[in-house]
């Protein structure tokens, strides 16, 4: 890859850093693993980058990338039917934080990602991309492979259950922390340490992720 290729992706993971920590916290709720995550989904765009690049949804690819790898460590928990969250936690936080609590008296009492991770993964996925992202209903389902009626039924159970736990799904937004590692945009862009996917994600349908069932490109060492 060129120096200027370098330098726009560059630009772009500077941009795109603060967001795709954002997504993966959220979903896995642990900062080390999600700077894990972004450091290999920005190895994954780079090693796609002249194509995503021209096809011009850069950060639409890379947030496919992510959840495809989410949803890739995830695949057993992901294939199983969940659609409820433990009936009596929902009981007993419902009876301590009534729904007629203020979003800012909730948002105090329990962080967002707190009350996310307590979701089953599908839920969680659909909270995350719906009410982090805001992505619409349409675009949620074509990332998670399911019908716009899951996502919805699945969105619905979210809320309801996020709201027994004591916080608006869209009450409070989920701030990044200061990174654990450094998720610095030249240490992925090492063109002789950053191994191409063998099938990356066709940049033509950025929201579609790739197939999880291959090994992802060889880890690089963090600067």
């Amino acid at each position: 890859m060129g120096a200027d290729s370098d330098t726009s992706f560059d630009d772009f993971a500077v941009a795109a850093i603060p967001r795709l920590r954002r997504v993966a916290h959220a979903w896995c709720h642990d900062w080390h693993h999600s700077d894990d995550v972004v450091q290999d989904t920005l190895e994954r765009v780079y090693a796609a980058w002249p194509r995503v690049r021209r096809n011009g949804q850069e950060y639409a690819y890379a947030r496919a990338t992510l959840v495809h790898r989410l949803i890739s460590e995830n695949r057993r928990a992901w294939r199983r039917h969940e659609t409820t969250v433990d009936e009596q936690g929902l009981s007993d936080a419902a009876d301590a934080h009534p729904v007629a609590d203020s979003a800012e008296q909730s948002a105090a009492r329990l962080d967002t990602t707190d009350l996310l991770a307590r979701l089953p993964l599908r839920q969680r996925a659909v909270a995350v991309l719906r009410f982090v992202e805001e992505l619409p209903v349409t675009q949620v389902a074509e990332l998670l492979g399911c019908s716009e009626g899951t996502v919805k039924s699945q969105a619905h159970h979210a809320r309801t259950a996020l709201r027994a736990l004591g916080l608006s799904a869209t009450s409070a937004p989920v701030t990044p922390a200061a990174s654990s590692t450094v998720l610095s945009p030249t240490s992925v862009t090492s063109p002789t340490s950053v191994t191409s996917p063998t099938s990356p994600p066709s940049p033509t349908s950025a929201a579609t992720p790739a197939d999880s069932s291959r090994p992802g490109p060889a880890r690089k060492g963090r600067s």
